[in-house]
């Protein structure tokens, strides 16, 4: 019985994060990429060039088929965002690498990612703190600003 009752909070904490956090920050982060002009997966294509990559690289760590990356490429590429470039090292495979104008963009997103969505608003600063050192215990990542 004891077991059931430790596990409601765990239960209802994760069916809160998932479903509603979750949502929330998803609806959240594709405002602020739209407010760009991007796709939700233009724009984490976009946060990911923060170095030229190759195609394939870019497939793995979004977990996309790399004929979706291609396509995301070549609209970004249109747009004079993006530029393919030979890679260094062996000159078969090429790189995604973004243009200046690419680079103002991706700054102008971190820019407006790193501002807090207005819900979290509803906590006052303490709340906030504490809200702070519980996910950073969670995730093992305590961050507690100075």
């Amino acid at each position: 019985m004891s077991t059931k009752i430790e596990r409601q909070p765990a239960e209802a904490l994760w069916a809160l994060l998932r479903d509603n956090a979750f949502t929330s920050l998803r609806d959240d982060f594709t405002s602020r990429v739209s407010e760009c002009a991007l796709s939700l997966s233009q724009g984490k294509l976009l946060r990911e060039l923060a170095r030229p990559q190759s195609q394939r690289e870019l497939a793995r760590r979004l977990h996309y088929d790399p004929s979706n990356i291609t396509a995301l490429a070549d609209s970004l590429e249109a747009r004079g965002l993006l530029e393919r470039r030979s890679d260094a090292s062996d000159r078969r495979f090429r790189l995604l690498a973004l243009t200046t104008e690419g680079e103002r963009l991706r700054s102008s997103l971190e820019d407006r990612l790193a501002q807090p969505p207005a819900f979290l608003n509803r906590l006052t600063p303490a709340e906030q703190l504490q809200l702070l050192d519980l996910l950073g215990k969670v995730f093992d990542s305590p961050k507690r600003p100075r």
